[in-house]
């Protein structure tokens, strides 16, 4: 709300990279309205990856984004947008990310010890040391 604060949410791939890789570009290939709408039914209903077909987890994903079943197979086949999900990995990679969840302030990854990425008031804790800057 006071633009001094900018949050930036990168696409890394957990396992199945295969599935998640496409459920990245199918989260793509919806629009920039439905991105983060489709990213959220992805990890809200991923236990269905479990009891059916990846391919049909994601196929229903895709249509309720309203894509036909066509565009799905385009999308989740195209090959410039899957050597631009691997670029953005590699940044990832050359970043130090290693896992997911991880979070930066000004380049600076922060890590609650013994937590799995950083605890709210640890992130909270460097965004107002950068605010003061």
């Amino acid at each position: 709300d006071t633009n001094k604060v900018r949050y930036i949410f990168r696409e890394l791939p957990t396992p199945p990279v295969d599935a998640a890789t496409a459920g990245f570009l199918v989260a793509r290939c919806a629009g920039k309205d439905k991105y983060f709408d489709v990213v959220h039914q992805l990890m809200a209903t991923q236990q269905e990856m479990l009891t059916s077909s990846p391919r049909d987890w994601l196929l229903r994903t895709a249509q309720a984004a309203g894509l036909s079943e066509q565009q799905f197979n385009d999308c989740v086949t195209d090959k410039e947008a899957v050597a631009a999900m691997e670029k953005r990995v590699q940044f990832a990679r050359t970043q130090g990310v290693t896992g997911t969840p991880a979070f930066y302030v000004n380049d600076q990854q922060i890590l609650t010890p013994g937590g799995e990425g950083a605890s709210l008031a640890d992130l909270s804790t460097a965004i107002d040391a950068a605010l003061a800057k």
